[in-house]
């Protein structure tokens, strides 16, 4: 009899333990999030208010040793976003900021093709000016023009616009829920414009825009493709 209480007791008490400490990763990673918000800020001060997107041509050192000094597409510093700040936040020294909880790279084992990415995500609408989330039609010679970062007095609403958020969220021990369009059904924390951390499920915020301009990774998913960039808002 007491066997089976024990049993019983176990069966309730394992899944809350499991789910107290994933919470307990979850926090960190909101407290990443804010940490790379700050990081932010430090550059947004020292740009003149003008959020980091990468110059095309300019090779950035890259944290995999493998690689030395490597170039980027445009709309890839949404995922290479924290080779962008090498100089000032190496990631030998802030590994532990640019991925969740859980998360691992082993830098010396990865190909020389491949790079290394954060498990946070940088919202492409910083990339680009809103113009290309307008639905607007507009001649393709006036691509080069939109295709740069956007400064800290357009955002319009900043509690509501998405900067960055965590994909990758190694603490949950399953594959993540994805929509069709690779939108998380997950609550992750999300860092906003205005520097304070919430957790929200991606595939709810408000219906982004279909772009094929931000190349074909972040052609449909949300907070990538808000409705008129950083004038629009995604909760």
């Amino acid at each position: 009899m007491s066997i089976g209480i024990i049993a019983v007791l176990i069966s309730i008490l394992v899944p809350a333990i499991s789910s107290a400490r994933n919470k307990s990763k979850e926090l960190g990673s909101a407290v990443n999030l804010r940490s790379i918000g700050q990081v932010y800020e430090m550059y947004l001060g020292s740009s003149k208010g003008l959020y980091p997107a990468s110059i095309p041509g300019r090779f950035y050192p890259d944290p995999n040793p493998h690689m030395g000094r490597a170039t980027m597409g445009h709309w890839q510093a949404s995922d290479l976003w924290s080779n962008l700040f090498f100089e000032t936040h190496p990631w030998a020294e802030y590994e532990q900021m640019y991925l969740a909880p859980g998360a691992e790279r082993d830098l010396s084992m990865q190909p020389v093709i491949i790079t290394t990415f954060s498990s946070y995500r940088y919202s492409a609408s910083f990339l680009g000016q809103p113009k290309i989330w307008s639905e607007e039609d507009f001649p393709a010679t006036e691509w080069e023009r939109l295709e740069r970062g956007v400064r800290q007095s357009m955002v319009r609403y900043p509690s509501g616009k998405a900067l960055m958020w965590d994909v990758e969220m190694p603490y949950i021990r399953r594959p993540l829920e994805r929509d069709s369009f690779f939108n998380l059904l997950e609550k992750t924390p999300i860092l906003f414009a205005d520097q304070h951390v919430e957790s929200h499920i991606p595939a709810e915020a408000n219906p982004g825009v279909t772009n094929w301009a931000t190349y074909a990774a972040h052609a449909h998913p949300f907070l990538h493709n808000t409705r008129d960039g950083v004038f629009g808002r995604d909760y």
